[in-house]
């Protein structure tokens, strides 16, 4: 869970592809694609370009998978479009 000063930390349900807006809007994470930010997930504390901060998350800390038709797994969305293109399942 994301964390916060005093041993409070955020709670909040991420349905589908709702993380980027809950990150931004929830934890205030604007900017440019390439700004700096800080992964406060578990007090985690790597830094990540915007862009990538929220690829991290999903792989690192959440754990969501992404399957192509032929059975093959992959903890990134990029990896799977890569993987598409030229996979015949």
């Amino acid at each position: 869970m994301w964390g916060y000063p005093h041993g409070l930390h955020c709670n909040d349900l991420i349905r589908g592809t709702n993380l980027p807006n809950h990150l931004r809007e929830i934890h205030e994470i604007r900017g440019k694609e390439s700004a700096r930010a800080e992964c406060r997930w578990n007090h985690c504390g790597r830094e990540f370009n915007i862009g990538s901060l929220c690829e991290h998350v999903e792989e690192m800390h959440m754990g969501i998978a992404y399957f192509c038709d032929c059975g093959s797994e992959f903890s990134r969305r990029d990896t799977l479009s890569n993987h598409k293109k030229n996979c015949s399942g």
